[in-house]
């Protein structure tokens, strides 16, 4: 018999058994089985290989270009890459400066070194000396991708510590600025700059230890400089920035005086550079002169100068006094005075001619009304007094054009002179001209005792003679020859001539 518990313990047994039974039965029961065999064939016929996806993934990292070359110059943020395929998220990248490593994944060893997102590294401001093989290597599968990396040995222009090698810049009158030539080679190169201005004329330009200070910087600073680091190399490097600047206007005259006559016209000659270009005008009593019968304005470019002239017709008394030419541009404006008179203009030197210790020079004056005087003053530089030549007499002729020419000869003794000249016609004397130096040279003095040869004064027409004569000369003025030990001043006559 059995008993209860058994019986209970039986019962549980059949429990667990019968679903089991029931799951065998539907698992390996052909009856119900829907399985379609025409799905792996396409419409075409074609058999699909489903496994094809999982086996692209299942292959190896690989590099297009496993070799790559990249030149850079001192001081380049240079990335590396390492463009990897079929790189999987089981792979890792390690990179590698020759044979140190220098980023593991996305952990750089360098400073100098930045890992990016893409498994490519950032090498920052490079030096020549960082010029070596690098690669990155993707693991397990050891796969490599070389990059050789060189950094020329050459120079950079700094200005202010930003690289403008080769380059141009702009800068504004006032300006200050540092140019700084700085290389990247062996050893301790000689550096040697050169400027060559707008013109084209070359200079050497001083510096200190490769640095050009431009303070205040206005027109003369323009033009392109040049910066070489002589290394004892048949080409060492160099480079070349070209400064432009901008400034406020230059204005000058060649006649600050102007010489006209009533009933005559006047030209007044403004010139002036200016970058930007400027805008010049005239101004008379205060008032803006407006183009009209009277005033006419004339445009040009002479010896690298904007020139604008100012005519004004038919001269009355009131058109005789002080005109300001001024010119403006964006940077500032600038101006010149012009005064139109009746007295002769300032004479201007001409040339002079030195034989032994007889000198000939000439002046060139313009004067519409006749010339009725010269004055020639002459010292020797230190003297405190002027020594004066007068010419009491004078004509002129052939007056076309109004340009008359002063010649004066005279002996000197060894020194260095100074000489100037003023004129006189109907309405009064002209300003004096500027001081022209005159060199008397050792060994050209003659002997006190021997004879003036003067058979080698050149000859003048006879018709271009002027009377002459010999003003007084202070007594300091002889008084301070004597101390020079000069002796009695030998004078030759004071021409005068006219010349169109």
């Amino acid at each position: 018999m059995i008993r209860a518990r058994d019986s209970t313990g039986l019962l549980l047994i059949i429990l667990l058994i019968g679903p089991l039974c029931v799951y065998c039965q539907s698992d390996y029961g052909y009856q119900d089985d829907d399985y379609e065999y025409g799905d792996d064939i396409n419409d075409d016929g074609q058999v699909i290989d489903v496994t094809k996806d999982k086996a692209a993934q299942l292959a190896p990292p690989y590099f297009e270009e496993p070799d790559l070359r990249i030149e850079a110059k001192p001081g380049d943020n240079v990335v590396l890459n390492c463009d990897a395929r079929n790189f999987q998220i089981s792979n890792a990248v390690m990179w590698y400066k020759n044979r140190t490593i220098i980023a593991n994944g996305q952990n750089p060893i360098s400073q100098r070194v930045e890992a990016m997102l893409n498994n490519s590294i950032l090498l920052k401001n490079v030096t020549p000396q960082d010029a070596d093989d690098y690669y990155c290597e993707i693991l397990p599968q050891r796969v490599r991708q070389h990059t050789a990396l060189r950094v020329g040995a050459r120079l950079s222009i700094l200005c202010d510590d930003r690289d403008i090698t080769d380059r141009s810049q702009t800068f504004r009158q006032g300006d200050h600025h540092k140019l700084e030539c700085r290389t990247y080679l062996p050893g301790n190169p000689t550096i040697k700059w050169s400027f060559n201005d707008l013109h084209g004329r070359p200079s050497d330009v001083d510096n200190q230890n490769g640095v050009i200070i431009l303070d205040n910087v206005d027109e003369r600073n323009a033009g392109d400089y040049q910066c070489l680091a002589d290394d004892g190399s048949r080409h060492p490097p160099h480079g070349t920035v070209h400064i432009d600047v901008q400034y406020s206007p230059i204005v000058s005259t060649h006649r600050h005086n102007v010489n006209t006559e009533k009933g005559a016209s006047a030209e007044l000659y403004c010139n002036y550079r200016a970058n930007p270009i400027g805008r010049s005008y005239f101004i008379k009593d205060g008032k803006t002169l407006q183009l009209s019968d009277k005033y006419s304005i004339k445009d040009s470019v002479h010896q690298e100068h904007n020139r604008t002239t100012l005519i004004v017709r038919e001269v009355a008394d009131s058109d005789v006094g002080e005109y300001l030419c001024q010119v403006e541009n964006a940077i500032g404006s600038n101006e010149v005075k012009v005064h139109v008179s009746y007295l002769p203009e300032t004479p201007q030197f001409e040339d002079e001619t030195v034989e032994g210790n007889q000198v000939t020079l000439h002046w060139l004056v313009r004067s519409r009304q006749p010339l009725s005087e010269a004055m020639l003053d002459y010292q020797l530089t230190g003297s405190l007094h002027w020594s004066t030549v007068s010419v009491l007499q004078t004509h002129r002729h052939n007056s076309t054009e109004n340009i008359w020419k002063i010649t004066h000869q005279l002996e000197l003794q060894r020194g260095l002179w100074h000489a100037r000249v003023k004129t006189k016609n109907t309405h009064g004397w002209s300003h004096f001209s500027n001081d022209h130096i005159i060199e008397i040279r050792e060994g050209s003095e003659i002997e006190k005792d021997e004879e003036l040869d003067l058979s080698d004064k050149p000859e003048l027409p006879p018709d271009e003679i002027v009377q002459a004569g010999i003003g007084p000369v202070a007594r300091g003025a002889a008084s301070a020859l004597q101390q020079h030990s000069l002796g009695a001043i030998l004078l030759a006559a004071l021409l005068l001539r006219i010349r169109l």
